[in-house]
């Protein structure tokens, strides 16, 4: 049942990423919504990746990343998906710690760059 949760927030926040990104991101209330739909994706992505390591007993991950690191050396993910994920790591942390403003560009990358949460998914469903 926590599986089919998280499977469900990732998609619904997927889709209103992707609805959103292809709005004017110059109007502030679009802006901070997506932003905020895309760093909601990452969390319930991470979540569910602590989930399989877990269920999985691949270790104990010290950090966002060692945890998809976990996946890929036990090849459940492909090389493209960990750097992806990596990636889409990074802007999460830009937003959540704010450590400088987000750019619309990083924004639409982030939101495009959701895409690669596939695999992951695929995992969860198969749990």
């Amino acid at each position: 049942m926590r599986i089919a949760s998280i499977l469900s927030r990732i998609e619904r926040h997927r889709k209103k990423a992707e609805e959103l990104s292809k709005m004017d991101l110059s109007n502030y209330l679009v802006f901070n919504s997506l932003a905020m739909e895309c760093f909601q994706a990452v969390n319930s992505a991470i979540e569910l990746g602590e989930t399989i390591v877990s269920e999985k007993n691949l270790g104990f991950p010290s950090s966002y990343k060692e945890t998809f690191e976990f996946l890929y050396k036990e090849k459940m993910i492909s090389k493209n998906t960990f750097e992806c994920i990596k990636k889409l790591i990074f802007l999460r942390n830009l937003i959540a710690h704010e450590y400088y403003t987000i750019s619309e560009e990083e924004l639409k990358e982030m939101a495009k760059l959701l895409s690669c949460l596939d695999e992951v998914i695929e995992i969860g469903k198969n749990l």
